[in-house]
């Protein structure tokens, strides 16, 4: 049996590995675009005028004191934005694509693993769990686009909520070892001052789990729950930092929207539970319905006592729908792209952990289960296929004209390389970019693109775009005006 299951961990990985490799290979294609110009105007101008890198962390740090007065408080996600590595030359934005891909799969990978093997699970059985969890994390992923090949938004949330998960992991890490773990306190402390500085709604997500996890420290009386006190603080007290910026009273105000206290709790437990719902789909289905086995077994050997799935349920509800009380407090909504990616990250991690617990809860209360035979487990494993088919086939994102496997970020991607879009976008955006670094012409005309592959950004040089991005390109490059292809008047 054993050797089966290392089989299956094993082709599990190839899945993954397959099904991601499109997303690196577009990853070359790709060019700066949206925020990422607004962000690292200033930075920019100085690496071109002086070519170093002290002067490049200075304007970095610099223009993130001007963006805390002016627009927001999220250092981690202004700092890191300003350094996007496409300032340096648009032929190196890959970088920032692959890294936020790697950061999403190494954390969250290292968050399975040592979670689940304090949970009792195998190694094979871990290996399985985190390579499907994450197929169906960066395939089903709801704006690809937002979470990988936008750095300014990538970084600012699917990379902060990698941290978060990163930080939970080595915190499962510090409360099972012995002795002071000075190593592994500081590096969580720097952890807490990354997070402290991230997204909003990741913040206040992180500090109610911390309060909870506080919670069960001192009721079991845990020798290392002073550790996680002082961590907490730190964590409360940047996450204050960030909130109590001049910049976000200015965005406020510029929104111009305010509602009451219950009227946003109300809200973010509407619009969360219908996230919920939203996310149940087959494909996710079907990957429990392969990990049952090796979920039911281990809960059987764990010493936990699985007695509360109602209160658990309600608790993780409540956790989830926390992290949309900041959008919805300050913008009427949930959120674009980029901040929706996050709460399905939160989806995938809170329910698998909510599998366990159900399994535990079985093994405890219901007896006549036994662990299934292995004839049992290869129709179960029949059946999460038949459906895992039918789920890629019957997926949609809400842009997607027709449903089926190719709206799924891995098939997408590779449709683009093959097809010659993705080498065309490369073409027309290298073309676009020789225009805004001539600098004997102040005043430019520009087309829209004519291939833009899905998991990309749009076009924001078109008619009818629902942003301007030239004032930020004007400042990147150092034009005087950038006229859309047919127009004649200058901005």
């Amino acid at each position: 049996m054993e050797k089966y299951r290392r089989i299956f961990a094993w082709l599990c990985v190839v899945v993954l590995a397959l099904s991601t490799l499109p997303l690196y290979v577009i990853s070359v294609y790709n060019h700066p675009y949206y925020d990422d110009y607004g962000f690292s105007a200033d930075v920019h101008k100085a690496w071109k005028a002086t070519g170093s890198l002290n002067e490049v962390f200075r304007a970095a740090m610099e223009s993130a004191r001007d963006t805390r007065q002016t627009w927001q408080g999220t250092y981690t996600g202004t700092i890191l934005s300003n350094l996007q590595p496409g300032l340096f030359d648009e032929g190196l934005y890959w970088v920032a694509n692959m890294f936020l891909i790697t950061a999403l799969i190494i954390c969250f990978g290292f968050f399975f693993c040592t979670v689940f093997k304090v949970f009792g699970l195998e190694r094979w059985d871990r290996i399985t769990l985190s390579s499907l969890a994450l197929t169906v994390i960066i395939q089903f992923m709801p704006d690809v686009g937002e979470a990988f090949y936008w750095f300014n938004g990538g970084v600012g949330n699917v990379f902060i909520y990698s941290l978060l998960v990163l930080a939970a992991a080595l915190g499962v890490r510090l409360a099972q070892t012995k002795g002071p773990s000075v190593l592994l306190t500081i590096v969580l402390a720097v952890l807490m001052v990354l997070l402290g500085g991230g997204s909003y709604g990741g913040g206040l997500f992180g500090l109610c789990m911390a309060a909870c996890l506080l919670v069960w420290l001192f009721v079991k009386k845990h020798g290392k729950r002073w550790h996680f006190v002082g961590l907490t603080a730190l964590f409360a007290a940047c996450f204050v930092y960030s909130m109590v910026a001049p910049g976000n009273a200015v965005r406020a105000e510029m929104i111009n929207y305010h509602t009451s206290p219950v009227k946003t709790v109300i809200l973010s437990m509407y619009y969360g539970v219908g996230q919920i719902g939203q996310y149940i789909r087959l494909p996710i289905i079907a990957v429990t319905l392969v990990l049952l086995p090796a979920f039911y077994a281990a809960a059987r050997r764990s010493p936990f006592h699985f007695d509360h799935p109602w209160m658990v349920l309600v608790l993780m509800v409540c956790l989830y729908c926390v992290q949309l009380a900041p959008p919805l407090q300050s913008i009427a909504s949930i959120g674009a792209g980029r901040i929706v990616n996050t709460y399905f990250l939160s989806f995938v991690v809170f329910w698998f952990l909510y599998v366990y617990y159900l399994c535990g809860w079985a093994a405890r209360h219901l007896p006549v289960l036994e662990q299934p035979t292995p004839r049992q487990a290869g129709a179960l494993l029949l059946t999460a296929l038949c459906l895992l088919v039918a789920g890629c086939l019957s997926f949609k994102r809400p842009g997607d004209v027709l449903y089926g496997v190719q709206n799924m970020s891995g098939p997408s991607a590779a449709l683009s390389i093959i097809t010659g879009e993705a080498a065309q976008y490369d073409a027309e955006m290298a073309a676009r970019e020789t225009l805004l670094n001539d600098e004997t012409q102040p005043v430019i005309q520009l087309s829209p693109l004519t291939a833009n592959p899905a998991v990309f950004m749009d076009d924001l040089l078109e008619p009818g775009a629902v942003y301007d991005v030239r004032p930020s390109l004007c400042e990147y490059y150092g034009k005087d005006a950038i006229l859309l292809e047919g127009e004649r008047d200058v901005q």
